[in-house]
């Protein structure tokens, strides 16, 4: 006999078509109170960006002075700027420097702290000592162990027989890898926590399982632990880059750009065109290029870095 047939079959069709549909009102309680977040946002972030893009069809010179409607000629002269795209360049070393220093040494941290020794307990405690100092004073603090004249680093090359070491922050080939190290000294700890978190949420039955079977210590990491946590290294991978790209306290407190622009990131080009050139506009314009190529970058992450959903 066909189900058709069935008299309460229709019904339950019905209800279960009901149920699909869900008019929008059953939603009201949910859109309601999400409501003051999207407003927040708007205003935070919505009203900036399109000042910003209405700013950059202009000609200003100091913020807030007056200006006329110059249409896109303040992207055509950033795009053919050549030290704006040098700038680029200097970023994506930057970008690149941190996330790999950041989380290698995030990693290591968090497998550390994740121990039961007395060692352990300490380094739990220790690991965030970086993290709250603020960032004027970890400025202060590296170019003081750097100073060429009574710095720690130089005199311990020069007690290992290097002599003559000045500080990297001078040097052009050594500024942007000391500014990497020195950032990444200062925000690591935070990667270090969310990864030793998501370390503790892996059941213990999973490596106990493993090595019942005969895993290694090097087989339990790569073939567990690793895999489960690929979506927070993706994470903190996506959120660790935007946040590294657009940092400009650090190095501007440190080297203001320099030495001869080695350590001038697109941050820093921009700030230096509004409040040291007072070229509003133009700062403007290369702040929404940079916003466009920064969301390309960002999808070609997600797009290649995303774990698959069978992880």
């Amino acid at each position: 006999m066909s189900t058709h047939s069935v008299p309460g079959a229709r019904a339950v069709r019905l209800r279960s078509r009901a149920a699909g549909r869900r008019p929008w009102s059953r939603h009201l309680l949910g859109y309601a109170l999400v409501a003051p977040l999207v407003v927040l946002m708007v205003g935070v972030i919505g009203y900036p960006l399109l000042n910003t893009v209405l700013l950059s069809l202009q000609n200003q010179g100091v913020v807030g002075s007056g200006s006329s409607y110059v249409g896109l000629e303040n992207y055509r002269r950033a795009l053919s700027d050549g030290e704006f795209w040098a700038s680029i360049g200097r970023s994506g070393i930057w970008l690149a420097g941190n996330l790999v220093v950041q989380t290698v040494v995030a990693f290591v941290t968090a497998l550390v702290i994740g121990g039961n020794g007395r060692w352990a307990r300490g380094a739990r405690t220790w690991t965030l000592f970086p993290w709250v100092i603020p960032t004027v004073a970890v400025a202060v603090i590296w170019q003081w162990l750097s100073n060429s004249s009574y710095g720690i680093v130089p005199k311990a090359a020069s007690a290992v027989g290097v002599d003559g070491l000045g500080s990297p922050f001078g040097d052009r080939a050594l500024a942007m890898p000391a500014l990497i190290l020195m950032n990444s000294w200062h925000w690591f700890p935070l990667g270090a926590v969310v990864i030793y978190g998501a370390l503790r949420t892996i059941p213990v039955e999973v490596y106990e399982a493993a090595r019942v079977d005969g895993a290694n210590a090097w087989q339990l990491f790569w073939r567990i632990t690793f895999p489960l946590l690929q979506p927070i290294l993706f994470a903190l991978g996506l959120v660790g880059s935007l946040w590294s790209f657009n940092i400009v306290d650090s190095i501007y407190l440190v080297t203001k750009g320099g030495p001869a622009d080695a350590t001038t990131t697109a941050p820093v080009f921009i700030y230096n065109k509004a409040f040291s050139e007072f070229r509003a506009s133009d700062a403007a314009a290369v702040s929404v290029i940079t916003i466009v190529l920064l969301a390309a970058v960002a999808f070609f992450y997600i797009r290649v870095a995303r774990p698959k959903e069978d992880q």
